[in-house]
């Protein structure tokens, strides 16, 4: 019986320029992702105010003018909503573009 050597796999070290343009690629991910969160929330807005800039302006400021009268811990709840909202809407946008999410770190990869 004889022993047949192992191949050995060739290790990818990427270089600079590779971690750059995943990383640029990441960050633009990102960035949409957010643009939509925050367009979603300033739909929202525009929801409430019955689809026109004058009513969600008046919504705006009448939420304004009762957020600075507010106690901290009121104020607190409020903020932590619009965290929330606004952190639930960024995860739903990346759960739907994750399939562009996997194309950031393999199209490098596919080219070489």
């Amino acid at each position: 019986m004889t022993a047949h050597p192992v191949p050995r796999r060739l290790t990818y070290k990427p270089s600079g320029q590779v971690v750059l343009a995943v990383s640029l690629r990441l960050l633009g991910w990102l960035a949409v992702n957010a643009l939509v969160a925050f367009g979603m929330i300033g739909l929202v807005a525009f929801t409430i105010g019955s689809f026109s800039i004058a009513g969600m302006m008046h919504h705006l400021a009448n939420l304004a003018s009762r957020y600075i009268v507010a106690g901290a811990d009121r104020q607190h709840q409020f903020d932590m909503i619009l965290l929330w909202s606004v952190s639930g809407a960024f995860c739903a946008s990346g759960f739907f573009r994750r399939h562009s999410l996997v194309q950031v770190f393999f199209k490098e990869s596919a080219n070489d």
